[in-house]
C-alpha cells in the first residue's frame, strides 16, 4: 500500500482525506494495463544454475457474483433480483465455461461485453454491496522473459469486492483487493514451492479458503473443479484436497 506525505506545511504529519467511494468501473480499470500487456512475476529458474526471468501471465474473468444491500435492477430490465436476506440481493453472477487453456476474452475485455446488458457492474458503488460479493481471476502463462524454461502454472485467485477502508485515510493511498483464496494448478519443484519454507502449508490454506467461500455461496465454480482435478496427478505431495461443503444462507 502506498502512502504520500503532505507538504512540509503539514509539519511532518501525514495529510488524511475521506475515504474514497469506489465504483466498480474503478476496480476494472486498475486492471487494464494488465489485461492489455499481462502482470510480469519475477523468478529465478534453476535451470542447472540459478537464473533470472520474468514469466507473463494474462488475467481472465474466471466468475462473479455480486450482492446489493438493495435490490438493484438494470434499466429496462423487468426482471427481478434473487433475496438471500434483508440486505443480500443477487444482482449478477458469472461462471467461465472455457477451459482455462482456451481462447478467453482478457478481463476488462470481458467486463465491458457484460457491463453492455448489466450496468451496475460498472455503475455500483462498493457500499452497496453485500460483503458477500465477490470475483475470481484465472491467471494464465503467457511469454517468459528471456525464455528459460517452460511454465504451465496456472493460477485461480479470490478477491472481496467490499474492500474495508477506514473513514479516513492517510492521501495518496492506494485501495487493495488482496487475494482471500488462491488455487494453482502444475505446480513445479522449487520455482514455487521452496523446500524447507511454509510455501506448502500457504499454499493449502489459501486453498481452503476458496472451497469454505464457495460452500458458504452454494457456488458450483467451474475453474475450481478443473483445478483441483488437476491436482491429485500434479502434485507428488499432498495438497490438502478440500471438497466445497455447500452450507445455508
Amino acid at each position: 500500500m502506498n502512502k504520500r506525505v503532505g507538504s512540509s506545511s503539514s509539519r511532518g504529519k501525514v495529510e488524511r482525506v475521506k475515504k474514497p467511494h469506489l465504483v466498480l468501473s474503478d476496480i476494472w480499470s486498475a486492471y487494464d494495463k494488465w489485461s492489455t500487456f499481462c502482470v510480469g512475476v519475477p523468478l529465478k529458474l534453476n535451470d542447472y544454475s540459478w537464473t533470472d526471468a520474468t514469466q507473463y501471465y494474462a488475467p481472465t474473468l474466471s466468475a462473479m457474483q455480486i450482492f446489493t444491500k438493495k435490490p438493484f435492477l438494470d434499466d429496462g430490465s423487468s426482471s427481478s433480483s434473487r433475496s438471500f436476506g434483508e440486505d443480500c440481493h443477487l444482482y449478477f453472477e458469472y461462471n467461465e465455461t472455457v477451459s482455462v487453456d482456451g481462447l478467453r476474452l482478457p478481463l476488462t475485455m470481458m467486463v465491458e461485453e457484460l457491463a453492455k446488458k448489466h450496468h451496475g457492474l460498472n455503475t455500483l458503488r462498493t457500499s452497496d454491496l453485500s460483503e458477500n460479493s465477490w470475483f475470481s481471476i484465472t491467471w494464465s502463462p503467457a511469454t517468459q522473459i528471456p525464455s528459460r524454461q517452460t511454465l504451465n502454472q496456472y493460477f485461480l485467485t479470490y478477491h472481496s469486492l467490499t474492500p474495508v477502508i477506514p473513514e479516513t485515510i492517510p492521501k495518496g493511498t492506494e485501495v487493495e483487493l488482496p487475494a482471500f483464496g488462491v488455487l494453482t494448478t502444475k505446480l513445479s519443484g522449487e520455482v514455487w514451492n521452496m523446500p524447507g519454507t511454509s510455501d506448502q502449508e500457504i499454499i493449502n490454506r489459501h486453498e481452503e479458503a476458496a472451497a469454505s467461500w464457495l460452500g458458504k455461496l452454494m457456488f458450483s465454480h467451474n475453474d475450481f473443479d478443473l483445478f483441483m482435478a488437476e491436482k491429485p496427478k500434479d502434485l507428488p505431495f499432498s495438497s490438502g484436497h478440500y471438497e466445497v461443503v455447500y452450507g445455508e444462507w
